[in-house]
């Protein structure tokens, strides 16, 4: 990390533990409309507007490493298949042949020489183009090259890649902004997909969102494991452009080194702002980049429903070469589900309450205004002029949001 942006880092977390009142700087924070949280108006916005058109998290490409290997990702409603090319490019295409629109790839994940529909066996090269079909003579007039796999906007940085529907998007990079440097020491193309883990949420998944954007539930939700680690008091945040942000919470000293990983699991790259604190990147519009110095988690949130969603957690870890992973890593993701376990029951809950009639608002403290970032952040993406007005958030913040 850039030596004067972590020094003003490791500033602002010592001032936070040392005042005893607001911080320099500090003002109220806007309310939050409760009914955000599961209007289907809303819902229906977020899926024309976020997940049609945002760059979206999708794979990482050690899971597509070589010529001919491909995935399936259906997170926005449409099948979407990301597939390495024999020229070693990413690419992804609609899952959909363009005969009857059955899937050309069945499975989660393989490799394939070709892409073939498992219906009536028209098939694709790794470029979408088409290449065979049954019983070409009864198609009169076929325009062969017209009909390839109709491309989706597939791109990637420092190994993390990421498809968008709209053809207009901006660059990837663009879209990262100061994401781009600020995360560029943890080495993602030296990083290895190490699992998943996958809990269905009853609550809307901006709650699940919001619930990683802060730090101020650890020492009621988790006073037996993330509240002795961390000292929630030194929290430092920044509201970053196109939605993104970052957080830091200084580990307490005594336990400073606790939980590093061996020399064996260790990732050299990774500076000491990262093994003396938890900081973790918001990667708009839905995951929290938990970054650290062994195995990590992405922590992505995925609707189902109005008030419903998937947490699904992708775990990653420094190259182990060959042989299974070492097994201090499955341990913490072990020692993780104990945190899941008491954020998604918490979640649950609060999914209950905004929806019920005893609250309209929430209350946010300048300590979490990361969660209006994100909320303002979305209501840009949708635009003013779609938004229901008793639905929106107020632009109060927006000076605060860095421009690099």
């Amino acid at each position: 990390m850039d030596p004067v942006l972590e020094q003003r880092i490791r500033g602002e977390l010592e001032a936070n533990r040392r005042r005893r009142g607001p911080a320099a700087g500090a003002r109220p924070v806007p309310p939050i409309p409760a009914a955000r949280y599961g209007d289907p108006r809303l819902h229906a916005l977020e899926a024309a507007r976020v997940w049609r058109r945002c760059w979206l998290f999708a794979a990482h490409e050690s899971e597509v490493a070589t010529p001919g290997d491909y995935l399936t990702f259906d997170r926005t409603g449409a099948p979407i298949v990301i597939v390495r090319g024999a020229d070693g490019t990413l690419a992804a295409f609609y899952n959909s042949c363009r005969h009857r629109g059955a899937p050309v790839v069945r499975d989660r994940c393989g490799t394939a020489r070709r892409l073939t529909c498992a219906y009536h066996s028209w098939s694709y090269d790794l470029a979408g183009r088409l290449r065979g079909l049954p019983d070409a003579r009864e198609f009169v007039d076929l325009d062969r090259a017209s009909l390839g796999l109709v491309p989706v906007r597939c791109e990637s940085w420092e190994g993390w890649v990421f498809v968008s529907e709209d053809r207009d998007a901006p660059p990837l990079t663009e879209f990262l902004g100061p994401l781009c440097d600020q995360m560029i020491e943890v080495g993602g193309p030296s990083l290895r997909k190490l699992g998943t883990q996958s809990y269905r949420v009853d609550a809307n998944w901006k709650v699940v969102v919001d619930a990683f954007l802060e730090v101020y539930h650890i020492r009621t939700v988790h006073p037996d494991n993330a509240a002795l680690l961390y000292d929630d008091s030194t929290v430092s945040v920044a509201m970053l452009r196109n939605g993104h942000s970052r957080l830091s919470v200084a580990v307490r000293p005594e336990m400073l080194g606790v939980m590093d990983p061996s020399p064996e699991a260790d990732n050299p790259r990774v500076g000491r702002l990262w093994r003396e604190t938890s900081t973790s990147f918001g990667w708009f519009p839905n995951v929290v980049a938990a970054l650290d110095t062994g195995a990590f988690p992405l922590l992505c949130a995925w609707p189902i429903d109005e008030r419903t969603s998937e947490l699904e957690l992708q775990w990653f870890a420094p190259d182990w070469g060959g042989g299974a992973p070492p097994e201090e890593h499955r341990v913490r993701m072990s020692l993780f589900e104990t945190v899941m376990a008491q954020d998604t029951a918490n979640l649950a809950a609060i999914q209950r309450s905004v929806a019920a009639r005893g609250v309209d608002e929430l209350r946010i403290g300048w300590h979490e205004r990361l969660i209006h970032h994100f909320h303002r952040s979305l209501d840009r993406a949708i635009g003013a002029d779609r938004l229901p007005d008793d639905l929106a958030v107020s632009d109060a913040l927006d000076d605060l949001v860095e421009p690099a």
